[in-house]
This record gives structure tokens, C-alpha cells and sequence, in this order.
């Protein structure tokens, strides 16, 4: 599985993008980074996008690759997640009023893109991949994603708080070999973080100590950009070590 780092962190300035994580250059986690990250042809080859919630900086992207890849695709591209979020989406965002309704342009019957609720727990097969979805603590619904293939597996927490129920589906996991855990207060702001559904480094560390085998890399994306000294220094010294991802990085697990 080859994993690419788009977007790795919780807010924008320049060099700086916000969440969006490509695997095997087909599916989106998210998509704050799409369109700024990926050439025209590379956009045109992303078949399905999943999000993991509706906040503005894992979504934003979609609207500017629908615009992009208008007329340039036989398909339409699937946006996934929660039933909740697909209905976020329809109302507040892709609603001709915020951006242009693509699930129905140029006609309903040949759109651009085209929606898909799923529910958690239950295993989907998606551009070759086994996808689970896993409701998280956020401050609006919100889910990690498990996804794996014959060789190997990740998990992608998306934004959370301190979660039980993701790292008890980690159990069931075999061929662990990547977590990608979120992390955007440094310590010191670590009410703000409970209050938000975040993690610190401190709490993120705590939470990982929740799965029970080894084996895996623990990565940090969501960094917010206004606190990245204390955040990697911070990080440097989590046990086991939280590694930031870094922007256009590629994993191959």
C-alpha cells in the first residue's frame, strides 16, 4: 500500500496544507489538499474520496475537483462517509449557494460527483481496499478510518479526543503497520483540546497505549501551523516516539 502525505496539518499558511492523505494514488482520506497538491492528471485519477467529517479543512478541496475534473472523467468520483456528513455536505456546502450541486451537473444521470453514505462497522470494498468506518470524539459526527489490503493495514484516527472504540477494532487488525494519529495542541493547552476533540502529544501518547501489539509506525498529522516548534519538540519525546508525518512524504507499508 503507498501512502501520500498531501495535506498534514490543522490549518493553512504558506508551504502548509490541511488534511488530505492519498493511498495508492486512487482514494482520498479527506480532502484539504487535493487541488493544491495533485497535477490536473493526478486529479482526474482520484475515483472516491472519504471523509472522515465535515469540517471546512477536510473538505474544501472537493469542490475545486469537481471544477477541475468536469468533462475530463467518464465516472463520477464517490464522495464517502457518514450518512450525517453526506447530508452536511448536501446542505451546507455543495448546494448552489456555497458551490455549485456537481452530484447533478452536467445532468443527474451522468454526474461529476456522486455521494455514498456508509455505516460504521460495517467492511466495504473499495479501489481494491477493505474500508471500515469507526466513530471517534469529535465536536461533530465523526469517524477514523481502518483500511487494508492482503499485506498490511493502517488506521487513520481523523480528528478525535480520547476514543476507545477505534483502538479496540485495532485488536482485530492483523498486519498493523501504520497508525496516523492526529495531534494539535501542543501539552500545555490540553483543556482546549478535550474541549475540541483534539489530541496533545502527551494525550496521544496515552491513547496509543491502548493498542496492545507493536509492530506499527505511529505518525502525527493535524499539526496546527501557530504552535509547530512546541508540537515537534514535544513529539520528539513521546515513548513510543510519534513521528509528524511530513508534507509530500510517501509511506509504503
Amino acid at each position: 500500500m503507498e501512502v501520500k502525505i498531501l495535506g498534514a496539518f490543522g490549518g493553512e499558511a504558506p508551504g502548509l496544507k490541511t488534511s488530505c492523505i492519498l493511498v495508492n494514488n486512487r482514494l482520498a482520506l479527506d480532502a484539504g489538499a487535493l487541488t493544491s497538491s495533485l497535477s490536473l492528471q493526478e486529479q482526474a485519477r482520484v475515483n472516491a474520496i472519504l471523509i472522515s467529517h465535515t469540517h471546512l479543512d477536510h473538505i474544501h478541496d472537493i469542490s475545486f475537483l469537481a471544477d477541475n475534473i468536469f468533462g475530463r472523467r467518464k465516472d463520477p468520483v464517490r464522495i464517502l462517509g457518514l450518512e450525517k456528513s453526506i447530508a452536511s455536505l448536501q446542505k451546507h456546502f455543495l448546494n448552489n449557494r456555497i458551490w455549485p450541486d456537481f452530484t447533478k451537473i452536467p445532468n443527474p444521470e451522468q454526474p461529476v460527483l456522486a455521494y455514498q453514505a456508509l455505516k460504521p462497522g460495517q467492511e466495504y470494498k473499495l479501489e481494491g481496499l477493505s474500508v471500515r468506518l469507526v466513530p471517534v470524539n469529535h465536536s461533530v459526527p465523526s469517524v477514523g478510518f481502518i483500511i487494508s489490503d492482503a499485506k498490511s493495514a493502517l488506521i487513520y484516527t481523523g480528528d478525535t479526543g480520547p476514543t476507545e472504540r477505534l483502538w479496540k477494532e485495532s485488536e482485530k487488525i492483523e498486519n498493523l503497520k501504520l497508525v496516523l494519529i492526529e495531534v494539535s495542541f501542543p501539552n500545555e493547552m490540553h483543556k482546549l483540546a478535550e474541549i475540541t476533540g483534539h489530541f496533545t502529544p502527551k494525550m496521544a501518547e496515552q491513547e496509543l497505549r491502548k493498542i496492545s501489539r507493536d509492530g506499527y509506525m505511529a505518525r502525527a498529522f493535524h499539526l496546527k501551523p501557530t504552535h509547530l516548534k512546541e508540537l515537534r519538540q514535544e513529539l520528539a519525546r513521546t515513548r513510543p516516539q510519534i513521528i509528524p508525518v511530513e508534507q509530500g512524504e510517501v509511506i509504503r507499508i
